[in-house]
């Protein structure tokens, strides 16, 4: 907006209240419009401008006041002075709306959020205690009478890794796993390992005795 389009503007309205015989503090009194916002409008300081859904609103009250027409100041003074205007003088009328830093915030403090209730649910499964139970052998210094012997047990999270001398064992999604052994004459050590991800390790050994 250069300083021609401002000053004809400023005219326009000076001319109109002169000829009323209006000052910027009876204009205020007749509109109800304050006296910022006023002489707003009539130096262009659009920096001082009331939210622009409430411009044309003053405008008409302005045009009714000095009996001029309304829609014709409405125009002209979004020709010669909203038109004029860059983006970062809209701003103010935008006020309210958020920005896009601040939305960038916002949407990381939600991920943050999440990614910490996350952690909390699953703070157990990584870095908990594992839970295992041996059902065959249920007890310790089993006597059998043949060489082949199926393992069996349960874990409470199947996510756990389980090791039975040495050799990882699948385990179903309900925890169960099953290894079948060969024994050798005499004493088996057989040795159950369950290690959780970040967590602890859990072993028991059971003996079972082949006796042929």
């Amino acid at each position: 907006m250069t300083n021609d389009k401002q000053k004809s503007f400023k005219e326009f309205l000076g001319e109109a209240m002169e000829i009323r015989g209006l000052t910027i503090e009876r204009l205020s009194e007749l509109t109800g419009i304050s006296k910022r916002h006023l002489s707003a409008f009539i130096e262009g300081d659009f920096k001082k401008f009331p939210p622009l859904a409430y411009l044309r609103g003053y405008l008409m009250k302005i045009s009714e006041v000095l009996r001029i027409d309304g829609e014709g100041t409405w125009q002209a003074y979004k020709d010669e002075i909203i038109a004029g205007m860059n983006l970062d003088d809209r701003l103010p009328f935008n006020r309210f709306a958020v920005k896009p830093r601040k939305i960038k915030r916002i949407a990381i403090a939600i991920i943050f959020v999440f990614v910490i209730l996350f952690l909390v649910w699953r703070i157990n499964s990584l870095l908990g205690i594992p839970k295992m139970e041996i059902l065959n052998p249920a007890g310790d210094n089993l006597i059998v009478r043949e060489p082949n012997f199926k393992l069996s047990g349960e874990l409470g999270d199947y996510r756990d890794k389980l090791m039975i001398n040495s050799e990882e064992i699948f385990v179903s999604a309900n925890g169960q796993f099953e290894k079948e052994i060969e024994l050798n004459p005499g004493a088996n050590s057989i040795e159950f390992k369950v290690k959780r991800f970040l967590g602890k390790e859990v072993k028991e050994t059971r003996r079972i005795i082949y006796q042929p």
